[in-house]
């Protein structure tokens, strides 16, 4: 207006502009709350010519506005002018004479100019001396001149009480050494808290003056009277003063008069200006640093009164009041609207203070300004009366009705219903999904003015969906707006977005929602079929052996250090899985090593047959004695002398016992104890011992834990030297340190001759028949496998049968190996495939139903159902072997029962198990066995080869498309040059765009490029020499597929840039040259986005990274631990590792689904090169919270979590 700046360069170039017949410049949007300042009349057509503009007001929810926003009733509180003098109390009397008296000559500024040689001649010092202009002067003139503005409105009262709290201050500011003053120096304030401290003393022995009417300004008590009428409960206010002096007296007058201090809760608010021309002085009182919470207070009811200055009009969200008072009158009209503005609320009010010998005719402009508001109150309502009969003739209600449920969806609920499926799209920041209504008005010949509406619905959506029309004209917003929110909704539904009840989908098929449900039901802890006796299928084999004449011939042989200790030959009905050579802990110090291989097959007659079993019966007899029934010989397994050595001479020479006292009548010198069998005590039952060699009985060995009986032969008896033979029958574990035995000799035991029984079989038989229940139970887990390959997997066709075996072992069965590095891996392949799939038959489905559909695929919930519909459960291992109980396996007993006893099983191990599986597969045949394991575990997917989905991923995104030239930088960085161009658009397009040439948002991508990298991580972490344990792969996915990480990456990788800079130069400024300069270009550059709350995020998050950047990367570099709590002080925004993992995505898409592609941009990336660095070793990967709870549990951190 008038000759401001902006409006002198309409007035001079633009509006000249506008007169010729060049091409038309941009019109001008102007936003404000009131187009005008005051009421003088033409100023708003002089606005709208001066911006060849139009003023209007929004029409986009007026009617809501109309009808929820309340005008005020507009109050007037006369008072009766009157000047109080400071009467008895004349501090402010005092104050001015001492600024009188003071000698100027003793301001420390003018000390400080005398005794300076360079200027206390100076005319700077003549000046000073005349005009008194110091800084001490000046806060003391400031002091003087706010005391008598406060006695002028309030009283003496308040001016008595300004100035105390004044001085107090400074005094307590010198003493604390207070920044308050900060452009005065220590001299300088001693000087004025000097003469305050004075000023001070004066009135020490005054107390503070009552609060009555004679202190107190007629104002100020016509304003507490109108306070106390309005003391209603729910009342929240707001007064606006002058001065910021007023605000502090004003709020600690009325929390302490007794009328208003019981209900009255009173803050303070004053502007928080940063301009260098205001100045800090004593006379200021209010602490914006204290007013941090004020609003909030009085939006939660904490505080109901607020004192403020002109700082609450505009541009702070205030809640809405019952009572704003203007305690002084406003300085125009712009500033009566704002304030009139704060008082929202139901029969809310406008209180104006004038004085009554104030001019008539301002009493009578605001009494015009009142009658104006109610006029305008009156057409507005009248206005909201007629748009509800407009809507209520909206003609015939249209519906959707689904017929297989009965949904039902009407006109009036579609506005609702919409903006609920746009609230399911995506729960990211900083992106709205909210639909946007337009409006379209037009014309019926004399009828009223019609409107269309149009929605048009996020990114997030396909663009074959993403805007609708409405299908009728209407004569108001309301319904022409439900009219395109229901045609935007039956759109949805028709497109498959929306089920048949009518409500956003979720991802999973309607046809499976029973199941789904079902699978949520699942318990922890479920009751599955007993695990499967493998040796069952043998028994069935041994029932047509009698027209066999051939069986399966293994030899099993036993050895320790290379050394063969014992050989037998092993029969069964059928061909054995290759078995793995076991290894047996015999105890502490003797560890054994079995093998069992086949060899060619052995013609048998029934003799034989029988021979076979009786020597079985011997063999196992010399251990397991006690355990057998001796009238039964149809065992599953039959063992017989190596080497086809005669069955029945074998057995009858090493059949039965001899005396221990036959060995007196012979030579024991020229004996081999490794000939000789088990030693039995007698006196106790036969207890088996193992013979280490002869004593004589006059040695008088020590430590004799168990004697003989007295010979009665002189003590020159001949003893056997035993150690007791091991009664454990697990010797697949090793002894728990707890079990071992003393060392040899520690306990030394000797029985007498006479008192044992020496067994013919050979000791090393013995061994071999103690260790056969450990090999029999490796041979049946492997016959567990084959089985399971057999029938349920036989689709799969695995190779290698030691990835089924370990994928069904489960930890608790104590296996050399379990499941859990394979469903570490196979959970990564899982999500990957299930990714893909869902990505490419779901072309039109956002990352939000992706998500849900993928998290309902890959649940443990889902994933147990599927192992329990397989049939998988019989055949998990999850009972440790101990032999405690282990009797020979009978073919009639195993016939009765193929299974063992219902157990219950967790959930979590089901899903393991499947998981574990598809990652075996993985191993046995990499992509397509896992898919064909998939097929048989969840088949209600459509599994298909990868390179099919890569294709139909590739075609659809085959769109033309204007791609940015800009973007050939893009590809610089990633090294990569994208074949599809619109791709890497899509990639780097956030969901709040709102711009052309885009398809949709980086969602999908970035759902897709997630899996991407996890397998990547996950796959090249499983494959290291030597392998990982578990819960280090865990560790390692959990620091690179991390947010934090990839965002820190994305801010950090670059290409230098030329850049062409322009310089004007000359005083016309009309000479101009250019520089170049080398500038980084990194990813997030390129990322198209709308909004301001983006652009701020960026900015905040780069200035944390500046400071983050040198630390972070040293420890990445060369640190000993992850940056945790460094990457979580950079608080990136998601989108950074967001339009990485996008990016990831959008090179699996273009190169057909080479995971190579994607690790090259890893590779450059960083990923890859800190993930060799942490599978080196050497850096502790557990997060400080795990630390923490480790430190919680064993009050010491052992394991920083390294790999070793």
């Amino acid at each position: 207006m008038s000759n401001h700046p902006a409006a002198r360069i309409l007035r001079d170039f633009y509006h000249p502009y506008l007169a010729t017949d060049q091409d038309q410049p941009p019109a001008i949007l102007g936003l404000t709350a009131s187009p005008v300042v005051n009421g003088k009349a033409g100023q708003l057509e002089q606005l709208e010519t001066n911006l060849h503009a139009i003023s209007r007001t929004p029409k986009v929810h007026r009617e809501e506005l109309l009808r929820h926003v309340h005008h005020p009733v507009l109050v007037t509180l006369t008072y009766t002018a009157v000047l109080i003098g400071d009467g008895q109390f004349p501090l402010l009397s005092k104050l001015r004479q001492m600024r009188l008296d003071l000698d100027i000559e003793q301001d420390p500024y003018v000390k400080a100019l005398q005794c300076d040689p360079a200027s206390c001649d100076s005319a700077e010092l003549k000046q000073v001396m005349l005009s008194r202009k110091t800084y001490c002067q000046e806060q003391l003139k400031n002091l003087n001149t706010r005391a008598e503005i406060v006695e002028k409105e309030l009283g003496p009262w308040g001016t008595y009480w300004f100035i105390i709290a004044c001085i107090q201050k400074l005094q307590l500011g010198v003493r604390e050494g207070s920044n308050a003053l900060e452009q005065l120096d220590d001299h300088e304030k001693t000087y004025l808290e000097q003469c305050l401290s004075d000023l001070l003393s004066c009135v020490s022995e005054e107390a503070l003056p009552v609060m009555d009417s004679a202190c107190l300004s007629p104002k100020v008590l016509r304003l507490i009277e109108y306070l106390v009428w309005e003391e209603l409960p729910g009342f929240t206010g707001l007064i606006f003063v002058q001065t910021r002096a007023e605000v502090a007296v004003l709020a600690e007058l009325l929390s302490i008069h007794p009328h208003t201090k019981n209900f009255y809760t009173v803050s303070t608010f004053v502007g928080q200006s940063s301009s260098s021309k205001r100045k800090n002085s004593i006379a200021e009182l209010v602490d914006v640093r204290g007013q941090v919470d004020t609003l909030d207070d009085l939006r939660l009811g904490r505080k109901n009164l607020v004192v403020t200055t002109s700082a609450l009009e505009e541009g702070i969200d205030v809640s809405a009041c019952n009572v704003v008072i203007c305690f002084d009158r406003p300085a125009n009209l712009k500033s009566l609207i704002q304030r009139r503005g704060r008082a929202r609320k139901v029969e809310s009010k406008l209180a104006l203070m004038l004085a009554d010998h104030e001019n008539p005719s301002t009493v009578t402009t605001w009494q015009e300004l009142e009658e104006n508001m109610r006029r305008q109150y009156e057409d507005d309502m009248r206005q909201l009366q007629v748009l509800e009969e407009m809507e209520a003739m909206a003609e015939g209600e249209r519906e959707l009705v689904v017929g297989r449920t009965g949904a039902k969806l009407l006109l009036t609920d579609a506005v609702k219903h919409l903006y609920h499926f746009c609230a399911t799209l995506s729960r990211r920041q900083l992106s709205n999904p909210a639909p946007i209504f337009t409006y379209r008005n037009g014309t019926t010949g004399e009828g009223p003015p019609t409107i269309t509406a149009k929605v048009i619905l996020p990114i997030l959506v396909d663009i074959s969906v993403r805007e609708a029309c409405g299908r009728s004209v209407w004569v108001t917003e309301k319904n022409a707006k439900r009219d395109a929110a229901f045609e935007a909704y039956v759109q949805l539904y028709n497109a498959g977005f929306i089920s048949d009840n009518l409500l956003p989908i979720r991802g999973y098929d309607e046809a499976i929602a029973d199941v789904k449900t079902e699978v949520g039901k699942i318990p922890s802890l479920v009751q599955v079929s007993g695990q499967l006796q493998p040796w069952h299928l043998l028994a069935q084999q041994w029932q047509g052996i009698e027209d066999i004449s051939d069986l399966c011939c293994y030899d099993l042989s036993l050895s320790c250090n290379h050394e063969t200790v014992s050989t037998i030959q092993m029969l069964v009905p059928c061909i054995l899985p290759t078995i793995p050579s076991i290894t047996l802990f015999w105890d502490a110090s003797m560890i054994f090593t079995a093998c069992v291989q086949q060899r060619s097959p052995v013609v048998l007659t029934s003799v034989n047959i029988d021979s076979a079993a009786y020597s079985t019966e011997l063999l196992l007899s010399s251990v397991f004695r006690s355990r057998m029934d001796h009238e039964r010989f149809d065992y599953i397994a039959l063992f017989t002398p190596p080497e086809r050595q005669n069955e029945t001479q074998w057995a009858e020479q090493f059949d039965g016992t001899i005396n221990g006292g036959k060995l007196k009548q012979i030579d024991v010198s020229v004996l081999s104890l490794s000939r000789l069998g088990l030693i039995r005590d007698m006196t106790r039952g036969g207890l088996p011992h193992i013979l280490r060699g002869f004593e004589n009985g006059s040695s008088e060995p020590a430590n004799i834990t168990s004697t003989p009986q007295d010979s009665g032969d002189g003590g020159n008896e001949l003893l056997f030297h035993v150690s007791r033979f091991p009664k454990r029958t697990d010797f697949l574990h090793p002894v728990p340190p707890n079990n071992q035995k003393a060392p040899e000799g520690a306990n030394k035991i000797l029985l007498k001759p006479e008192d044992c029984e020496l067994d013919k079989l050979p000791l090393p038989y013995a061994y071999l028949a103690a260790i056969i229940p450990s090999i029999l139970h490796r041979i049946g887990v492997r016959l567990t496998a084959t089985h399971l390959c057999d029938t349920v997997l036989s689709t799969v066709r695995f190779e290698q049968l030691d990835l089924v075996v370990t994928s069904i072992t489960a930890t608790s069965a104590q296996e050399p190996t379990n499941y859990q590095r394979q469903e570490y891996l196979g959970d990564s392949v899982l999500k990957f495939l299930t990714s893909l799939t869902l990505m490419s038959e779901q072309l039109c489905w956002h990352e939000g139903i992706l998500s849900s559909a993928k998290d309902h695929i890959v649940s443990n919930a889902s994933l147990a159902k599927a192992a329990l519909a397989a049939g998988l459960d019989t055949f998990i291992q999850t009972k440790a072997f101990t032999g405690t109980k282990w009797k020979p396996l009978y073919v009639s007993d195993l016939l009765k029962s193929p299974a063992g006893n219902p157990r219950e099983m967790s959930t979590k191990t089901l899903a393991d198990v499947v998981e574990a599986l598809i990652g075996a597969a993985f191993l046995d045949g990499g992509f397509d066995k896992a898919i064909a394991t998939l097929r048989i575990v969840l088949p209600r997917v459509s599994w298909s080869r990868v390179d099919a989905r890569n294709e139909i991923l590739l075609s659809a995104y085959q769109i033309p498309i204007n791609y940015p030239p800009s973007f050939t930088q893009l590809e610089q960085i990633v090294d990569y040059e994208f074949r599809c161009k619109t791709l890497p658009l899509e990639a780097l397009t956030h969901a709040s765009f709102m711009g052309t040439n885009v398809t949709a948002s980086y969602d999908r991508l970035e759902f897709l490029g997630d899996v991407c990298l996890d397998i990547i991580v996950s796959t090249t972490s499983f494959t290291h020499q030597p392998p990982i344990p578990t819960h280090g792969l865990h560790l390692l996915r959990t620091a690179l597929v991390n947010a934090n990480f990839l965002a820190f990456l994305c801010l950090t990788l670059s290409i230098p840039v030329s850049r062409t800079n322009i310089v004007t130069e000359g005083k016309q400024h009309d000479q101009i040259s250019t520089y170049q300069t080398t500038v980084p270009m990194h990813i997030w550059h390129f990322m198209r986005h709308t909004g301001r709350a983006i652009r701020i995020a960026k900015q905040d998050c780069l200035r944390r990274y500046q400071e983050l950047q040198r630390p972070v990367l040293e420890i990445l570099q060369s640190g000993s631990h992850i940056p945790w709590s460094l990457l979580a002080r950079l608080d990136a925004p998601k989108f950074f590792s967001d339009i990485i993992e996008a990016l990831l995505g959008a090179i699996y898409i273009d190169s057909r689904g080479s995971l190579a592609a994607c690790e090259g941009f890893l590779e450059r990336l960083g990923v890859m090169g800190y993930l060799r660095r942490l599978l080196e070793g050497g850096v502790a990967l557990y997060h400080p919270k795990e630390e923490l709870g480790q430190l919680a549990d064993t009050e010491s951190v052992r394991n920083p979590g390294m790999i070793e």
